[in-house]
């Protein structure tokens, strides 16, 4: 990895179909690693097995934890998912690229404020050189999956991304404009299904693979950000049976949340059983991280106070790996 493309993802770290993308001119026999963010909406500190779940099964992403490095401290800029995106995609504090929140920045009565709300952007701003862009600018193929949530579908492109697989606006699975579920059929950027019993997760699953497919010759960038675990909870149906059928835990014990979760998981399980399939798997660091702590309707981040929506550790505080075979400890 040459010293170029490690200062652009560190930096970043603190709306066409891909077929009418133009590929990247990086020779076959580069070895540049391939790059997946592996983003998770609304995953609580405590929601994984190897962070300590009591109920919810995550075996693929704990081994991909087990295989890398495990952050134990790592926090997100924002209890809340626009901001936090803003954050990951500009490397820049929410000062500087000015989104605080989602929507409105005046929540509560006002006769009862004590501050003035400050004022709130719900897009980032396309001057902002991003993560995707930078790089796109070293050679890389860039594709975004599911939630954008920083403008509409075109900006995606704009702000350095070849490729839009159901990034717009909205902030959770939508239906024709109006709030839906996990269940098709699914209506986005570049991802339209009839099929009502198409599960948005898995759907966004096989659209990442075909893309590690027909990639895998050059080195690629995938910024694969789920709408699970995002509300509205809707568990996969085979998945539900199993959770309902399951003993609770002390900690975590929400059905339909529990098989939203391994459903994520089964996604992570894809994409690395891809990238072994096609002899990737060492030449691909992945990163796994969530955006913001739990909703506390459904999930429990014990012993963290608060939760998504607050700045207690609850609402930052999350977990993160990072796996690179052979190169990360």
């Amino acid at each position: 990895m040459n010293k170029e493309i490690i200062i652009s993802l560190s930096a970043a770290l603190a709306s066409s179909t891909c077929a009418n993308s133009q590929k990247t001119d990086v020779s076959e026999n580069d070895q540049t690693p391939n790059v997946i963010f592996f983003y998770v909406d609304d995953l609580g500190y405590k929601d994984l097995g190897y962070m300590g779940s009591d109920f919810y099964e995550t075996p693929h992403i704990d081994k991909l934890a087990a295989s890398g490095l495990i952050f134990t401290s790592a926090y997100a800029n924002a209890p809340n998912c626009a901001p936090s995106r803003a954050c990951l995609m500009s490397g820049q504090y929410a000062p500087r690229h000015g989104v605080y929140t989602v929507g409105n920045s005046e929540r509560g009565k006002a006769n009862i404020r004590r501050l003035i709300p400050t004022t709130n952007t719900e897009i980032l701003d396309t001057s902002i050189v991003t993560l995707a862009e930078s790089m796109k600018t070293a050679g890389y193929k860039t594709i975004h999956l599911g939630k954008w949530h920083l403008g509409d579908s075109t900006t995606v492109k704009q702000q350095g991304f070849d490729c839009n697989i159901g990034g717009h606006q909205q902030g959770g699975p939508y239906r024709s404009g109006k709030r839906g579920g996990y269940y098709g059929p699914l209506d986005y950027p570049n991802l339209h299904v009839a099929d009502t019993n198409t599960y948005l997760t898995d759907e966004l699953t096989l659209r990442a693979t075909d893309f590690i497919r027909e990639y895998s010759e050059k080195p690629f960038f995938m910024y694969f950000a789920h709408y699970a675990v995002h509300t509205p909870i809707e568990g996969r149906n085979d998945l539900m049976t199993k959770y309902t059928e399951k003993e609770k835990g002390d900690l975590h014990n929400h059905v339909e949340y529990a098989a939203m979760v391994e459903s994520v998981d089964e996604s992570m399980g894809e994409i690395i059983n891809t990238l072994e399939e096609l002899n990737l798997r060492n030449n691909t660091i992945i990163i796994f991280y969530s955006d913001n702590g739990g909703v506390q309707s459904f999930t429990s981040m014990a012993p963290l106070r608060g939760c998504k929506g607050t700045i207690y550790e609850g609402g930052i505080r999350v977990p993160m790996a990072v796996s690179w075979p052979g190169v990360v400890k």
